[in-house]
């Protein structure tokens, strides 16, 4: 009689539903650490700005005019494929999605500085084409600054990760995170359900 080498059914089997467990295991702990992550740059990103706002105002005595658009600087290329300067900060409405160099698809977070007065308008100075200062530039006083970090939302509107937060900070030492959806948006804080400080 010949003896053959190989596995069985059975043998086989088993060795799928062990690979099964373990990864139903892992999947989730590495979604988790993923998100946590996230939530790591996007932080990292708000204090890196909030410092800058500070040490603009240290120079200027205001924080309006403050551009963050040298701190993501990169260099594009226009349509005949020429180098030109371009920055992932967008200063017309004070926007940076994150993690940095990410599309509006692929982002995790979007970073939103503006002014804390009434309105909340970008920090930076604006001008018409007659060079003359924008009515929206115009309003912000230059006292205080607020920045929201909202997680990217999907199609229907949903955080893509709900069980992460959404961050607030303030140039008044405000610094908070929430998991409910929409809430920083306001400006104010991050109510009362799901959030703490940071």
């Amino acid at each position: 009689m010949q003896f053959k080498k190989g596995f069985t059914l059975i043998e086989l089997m088993i060795v799928i539903v062990v690979m099964a467990v373990i990864a139903a295991i892992a999947y989730p702990n590495y979604t988790q650490y993923m998100e946590r992550r996230d939530l790591a740059i996007a932080r990292q990103e708000a204090l890196r700005i909030a410092a800058e706002l500070e040490r603009f105002k240290s120079k200027n005595f205001s924080y309006k005019g403050f551009d963050a658009s040298y701190l993501y600087a990169y260099t594009g290329t226009d349509n005949d494929g020429n180098p030109i300067p371009a920055s992932y900060y967008n200063k017309t409405n004070g926007q940076l999605l994150l993690p940095v160099g990410s599309t509006s698809t692929t982002a995790k977070y979007t970073l939103t500085l503006v002014s804390n007065n009434t309105g909340h308008k970008p920090l930076t100075f604006a001008t018409d084409s007659d060079g003359k200062e924008t009515a929206d530039s115009a309003s912000v006083n230059g006292l205080g600054w607020v920045m929201s970090v909202q997680r990217a939302k999907d199609s229907s509107g949903d955080p893509k990760q709900p069980r992460n937060y959404d961050l607030l900070l303030n140039s008044a030492g405000l610094r908070c995170m929430t998991k409910v959806k929409d809430t920083v948006t306001g400006y104010v804080n991050c109510g009362t359900t799901d959030s703490e400080v940071w």
